[in-house]
């Protein structure tokens, strides 16, 4: 190793910074890297006129003295090994850094305040601190390095409180005070935020949140489950069925209709939406064709929670206690691979998000 290698890191960091928090462009890296070599030799090179000056102006009357020039030349032999250095971190990069492709996954559990985040390459990030326990979550902001997390916390007295989490800066708010039931599912549609709750009379409710906390009871479901958003529009689960209504909670129009209570779903698109059933079923359903597809069987470890990687399409599936997600191609309704989120105890009740959001 050179005297400069502690400075490179520095010198990469300077570079690099601007993308750090969004998401890369595939070829960003290189590019920066190779960027950054030209402007190294362009430097070396200018060091030739500064001796032309030190040696007219201020020569080194003694080469084994402390004087100007000599400082000069250890500087111009600490740029050379900087090059060399920058050279062969170019050489290794295809391997050691493959280009970003799709969103950071994003494990919460219920019982934990960890948030797990492993990036689309496999590399597992640091865990974000939510400060309390996260029973559901959204992503909500815009998609670039500012984005907030909204996730529902649960006690032990029969309330729960929806916080806000803004990142990068790491600010914990909360949304409105505590609300009375088991808040159970959430989403972000527009400037609201919409959760599915359980009162302590057993009622199953719709709620609309605005961002003052105002809570709004949209309508009334026979089962509180999974929520989510898609072209301006609020998709829930309810027991067997998966319904919409548009942010006034009108216009309710039902989705899917199956034969088992529905655990957790996505919308794929216009026309497709994944879900899994209590039973260890992961479908997919065509709207338009009245048809399921069978994805994948698993009666001994059911999904958890599944979700759509808005970045690339893929459906992502969650399960209780495995530290590893399935991914599932939509279109050809095959496996697509797996991705580990965590080398620490896994949840036993995933929830699955993805960030930076997409839209």
């Amino acid at each position: 190793m050179t005297m400069f290698d502690s400075k490179l890191i520095f010198v990469l960091l300077a570079v690099l910074a601007p993308s750090l928090g969004s998401q890369p462009e595939p070829n960003e890296l290189p590019d920066k890297l190779e960027s950054l070599l030209v402007n190294l030799r362009a430097a070396k090179a200018d060091f030739q006129c500064i001796f032309e000056i030190t040696n007219q102006q201020c020569p080194c009357l003694d080469p084994n003295s402390d004087c100007f020039e000599t400082t000069l030349l250890e500087l111009n032999s600490t740029l050379c090994d900087l090059i060399s250095d920058l050279e062969r971190v170019i050489a290794s990069q295809p391997i050691d850094c493959p280009p970003l492709e799709g969103c950071a996954a994003l494990v919460a559990g219920c019982s934990s305040s960890d948030i797990a985040v492993v990036d689309p390459v496999g590399t597992i990030l640091p865990s974000i601190d939510a400060g309390s326990d996260v029973s559901a979550l959204t992503v909500c902001g815009s998609q670039d390095s500012d984005y907030s997390i909204y996730y529902i916390t649960n006690d032990l007295i029969g309330t729960f409180i929806v916080f806000c989490l803004a990142l990068p800066n790491g600010t914990i708010s909360s949304l409105g005070s505590d609300v009375i039931g088991l808040g159970i599912g959430i989403a972000c549609c527009g400037d609201d935020v919409f959760v599915s709750i359980e009162d302590n009379d057993g009622h199953h409710v719709l709620l609309r949140l605005d961002m003052s906390g105002n809570g709004h009871a949209l309508l009334t479901v026979a089962c509180s489950g999974i929520v989510r958003a898609y072209n301006r529009r609020v998709y829930f689960s309810n027991c067997k069925e998966i319904q919409c209504v548009n942010k006034s909670g009108e216009d309710l129009e039902t989705k899917v209709k199956f034969s088992t209570n529905i655990k957790s779903f996505d919308v794929v698109d216009e026309e497709r939406i994944v879900f899994c059933d209590t039973a260890g079923g992961l479908w997919i359903y065509n709207i338009n064709e009245d048809c399921f597809k069978l994805l994948d069987c698993n009666a001994t470890k059911p999904c958890c929670d599944v979700k759509i990687n808005n970045c690339t399409s893929l459906i992502y599936v969650a399960y209780s206690s495995d530290a590893d997600l399935d991914i599932f191609n939509p279109d050809t309704c095959e496996k697509d691979g797996t991705l580990t989120y965590t080398t620490s105890e896994p949840t036993e009740c995933p929830r699955l998000e993805f960030k930076p959001p997409c839209d």
